[in-house]
Parts: C-alpha cells; sequence; structure tokens
C-alpha cells in the first residue's frame, strides 16, 4: 500500500509539473545578429556586354539571407539582378540584408559606368513617356480644378489584380481576377477632389530622370529622382520620386514606386499600382494621365448624344421590337448578364459575362440563385403599338409604347417597365420621361435574340443597358 501511496504521489508532483510547464508563458527572440562581414555578394561589370560597365550584374551568395537592392534606377531582392545603366556616370548600390536576427545594413557598392549604351532607352515606350533621348515630357493627372477630365472619363479607373498591359495577353488578362471599372467623375466625385494635382516631368537629358510637383499633395512637394521602364514586362519604378495620384488612396497603396504600365500613346498614359487587401480588397488602381501639351492645347467640344449604330436585321426599330411570323415579340431579362453600363457610344464599361464576373467585381446580390427568378421578367411588344410585362412575381401591367427610328427611342405611355433583378439592388426601370434607347443589339444567326435597352443617365455621359433576350 505504501508503494502505491508513493507511486500516486510522484505521478501527482509530474502533472503538477507538467501543468505549470504548459501554463508558462513562450518567449521569442531573434536570432543573434547577423555581422555583415558574414553576408557574402558580388557585384561586377560584365565588360564584353559593354565596355562601358553599363550592364551590372548583382548576386547573392548568402543562403538563409534575403538581400535588397537599391541601384539608383529601381530596386529588387532577387537572388541574382542584371541592371542596364543607360548613362555614364556614378551609380551607388545600397544593398540591405534579411536575416534571421534582424535587417543588416552593408557597406554600398559604387560602379562607375564611363559610356552611353542609349540603345536601352531606345525603344518606342521610352519615347512614348519621355519624348525621347535628350528630351523630356510632362505629364499631368486628368482632372482639373474645375473638375473636367479631357480625355478620359475620370481621373483613375478600377482593375483586377491580374489586369495589366492593356493591348497584350487576353485583352489585358494575365490571370483569373480580371475586371474592370472605368467611373465617370462626375458621376463619381468621391474618387478625387476636383483639383491642380501638378506635373510629372520624365526626362532623358543625360540620365532617366523624374521631377514631381505635388500641388494637392504638400506632404510629397517638388520631388526629383529616376526612374526605370521595362518596356518587355511593361512595367515602371521612380526611386525618389512618387507619380501624382489622389490622397483619397494614399493610404491603401504599400508601394507607389513600382506599378504597371497599362497603356501609353502620344497623348494619354495609364499606369496601375497595387491596392491592398484591406481597403474593400486588393485591386489595380489605374491613374490616367494627359501630357501637359495635349492639356495646353485641348479645346471643349459639344458632344451630341451619338445614335448608336445597331443592327435592324434590314427592318425597322417596330420590327426589331415587335414583328416576326407572328405581330407580337416576347423578350425575357437575361438570367446571365441581365445588366451593365456604357458609354454614349454602347461601350460597355464592365467586363461581365456571367453571374460570376458581377461577383468578382463586388457587386452585392446577385447570384447564380437568382437566375431562375430573373428570367421570369418579360416583356412583350405588339405591332398595334400596345406593349405587357410580367415581372417575376406573376403581376402583369399593360399599356402603349412608340418609337423614333432615327434615335432608337422608345417612349411608354400608361405603363412604367420595372423589374426586380433577383435579390441585388439593381432594378430594371425607366428614364424621368419613361423611355429606353436601344443601345446595343446581338444576332443569332440571322436573327437579332439579344437587346439591350438603355436608360440615360441624367448627369453622366452613360446609360445603364438592361439585357433582354428573345424568348
Amino acid at each position: 500500500m505504501k508503494n502505491i501511496k508513493l507511486l500516486i504521489t510522484s505521478f501527482l508532483m509530474l502533472a503538477a509539473s507538467l501543468l505549470v510547464s504548459s501554463c508558462s508563458p513562450e518567449t521569442y527572440s531573434l536570432d543573434a545578429a547577423t555581422d555583415k562581414s558574414d553576408i557574402h555578394f558580388d557585384i561586377v561589370q560584365d565588360l564584353v556586354a559593354d565596355p562601358g560597365g553599363n550592364t551590372v550584374i548583382m548576386t547573392n551568395k548568402t543562403p538563409g539571407v534575403v538581400l535588397t537592392w537599391d541601384y539608383v534606377t529601381g530596386k529588387s531582392n532577387n537572388a541574382t539582378q542584371t541592371v542596364k545603366y543607360a548613362f555614364k556616370g556614378d551609380y551607388t548600390i545600397k544593398i540591405t540584408a534579411v536575416t534571421g536576427g534582424g535587417l543588416v545594413e552593408l557597406d554600398p557598392v559604387t560602379i562607375t559606368v564611363t559610356k552611353d549604351n542609349l540603345n536601352y532607352v531606345n525603344d518606342p515606350l521610352w519615347n512614348l513617356l519621355s519624348g525621347g533621348v535628350g528630351k523630356s515630357k510632362t505629364w499631368v493627372l486628368d482632372l482639373d480644378a474645375n473638375g473636367v477630365s479631357k480625355y478620359f472619363a475620370g481621373p483613375m479607373y478600377f482593375y483586377g489584380t491580374d489586369n495589366a498591359w492593356l493591348e497584350g495577353g487576353d485583352k489585358g488578362c494575365y490571370g483569373s481576377d480580371c475586371w474592370n471599372w472605368s467611373p465617370e467623375w462626375k458621376g463619381n466625385q468621391w474618387i478625387a477632389a476636383k483639383g491642380d494635382y501638378g506635373t510629372m516631368t520624365f526626362s532623358l537629358e543625360g540620365g532617366a530622370i523624374l521631377t514631381t510637383n505635388h500641388l494637392m499633395m504638400p506632404s510629397y512637394g517638388q520631388e526629383s529622382g529616376s526612374y526605370y521602364l521595362d518596356a518587355d514586362a511593361k512595367t515602371l519604378s521612380t526611386t525618389n520620386a512618387t507619380i501624382l495620384h489622389t490622397n483619397e488612396y494614399e493610404n491603401c497603396v504599400d508601394n507607389w514606386q513600382t506599378m504597371k504600365i497599362m497603356s501609353i500613346t502620344a497623348n494619354t498614359l495609364q499606369v496601375g499600382v497595387l491596392r491592398k487587401g484591406s481597403c474593400d480588397g486588393a485591386a489595380t488602381l489605374v491613374y490616367n494621365f494627359i501630357s501637359k501639351e495635349y492639356s495646353d492645347n485641348w479645346v471643349p467640344q459639344d458632344v451630341p448624344d451619338p445614335n448608336p449604330t445597331i443592327d435592324l436585321n434590314g427592318g425597322t426599330v417596330d420590327d426589331l421590337l415587335s414583328t416576326t411570323t407572328a405581330t407580337t415579340k416576347t423578350w425575357h431579362l437575361s438570367k446571365d448578364t441581365p445588366f451593365n453600363w456604357t458609354d454614349l457610344n454602347g461601350a460597355f464599361l464592365n467586363n461581365w459575362n456571367s453571374v460570376a464576373d458581377y461577383e468578382a467585381a463586388g457587386w452585392p446580390g446577385y447570384t447564380t440563385a437568382d437566375q431562375p427568378t430573373v428570367v421570369k421578367n418579360k416583356i412583350s411588344f405588339s405591332n398595334d403599338g400596345k406593349v405587357t410585362t410580367v415581372d417575376s412575381n406573376g403581376v402583369g401591367k399593360a399599356g402603349t409604347y412608340s418609337t423614333e427610328s432615327d434615335t432608337n427611342i422608345i417612349t411608354f405611355s400608361s405603363i412604367s417597365p420595372s423589374f426586380p433583378i433577383g435579390s441585388s439592388w439593381a432594378t430594371v426601370s425607366t428614364t424621368a420621361e419613361n423611355q429606353w434607347k436601344i443601345v446595343k443589339t446581338a444576332k443569332t444567326g440571322n436573327v437579332v435574340t439579344d437587346i439591350w435597352f438603355g436608360k440615360r443617365d441624367p448627369n453622366k455621359s452613360e446609360y445603364m443597358v438592361f439585357h433582354f433576350v428573345l424568348d
């Protein structure tokens, strides 16, 4: 019995010791600081590729350590980084090691380039951005103090994280997260405060130099630094100078000095930066610029509401709406893409082709579960001027309509077509004048089977369009 008591006592003491040990707070500590003499790397100039030493190869030779190279024209943490300097001069490369013991600043290395190699900047994209070797070009954000955007619909657009160079890939898509929203500033003034945002000048006069003057953001003020354009990757990086941008998203971007080139022409420039996930989700914020020359010479024009060219299959608007072999046509709301927006020329503002595209773009409420309900919304046009609707709840209405063949406008009387679009906030409706306009059509074979009825926005230069399919 005594031995059993001793054994029980021993177990209790062991359990108590384990309990105390398990409840003790854990402590963590960094590894011992790494001495910079233990970090090895190479920086060599390839004199075969460039007798002037323009090509520089930086190599990290320390396993378990990440080196960040700040090489004046850009930054990188690649294990091997090749840099091509176009202009002669001294370049000081700063190196930071990321180790288990923290950051270690290494001694900078200065290399000397003795000759220019302008082949590295003699590229169409470099010329569009800077004006060419020995020249400079100044850009401004496309929004002025009067709230006018002179080329784009507004100063910034929104894209998915996998959108990039718009002239390549699948129409600018390079992955699964592809979408875009190109809002007009007049109807979305929360995007940016109107004002003179200043200038940014890209120069190739003796070096790739970027100077900026941030009039709307005093915290940046006037800056002078350098830039590098990767013409193959369609990316732009800057050092000691930051592109013009709006204050509204200042804290939503971690890196304002590395960006995608989305598009560039002689007069326009679009660059994209990554919005972090904590700001309404990760996305590419695209800033729209115009050249200062274009801006200074821009003359406002009155743009009439255009009459989009639509395929009437050889008939009239009335034929399109109501006449087949019978005297009535019935159209039901599309279950896949029931609504969208277009510009005044009928170009879609959102690349939506399925329900999944709505969800990916962050439009709440419209899902695949709504599709069986949405297709119950129908409208029937008769060639005697009568129109009837039945909504998804089975409620029917009747009235009359008239058309204008020269404008594609439909005017309703005694009825205002209105349908819920599933459980989303969006609703099919007419303008204040109780009108729709046929903005687009699509054919299946030789028959027009799809119509987008447009509701003109009273303030913005766009239509909200409702997609109906021949029943």
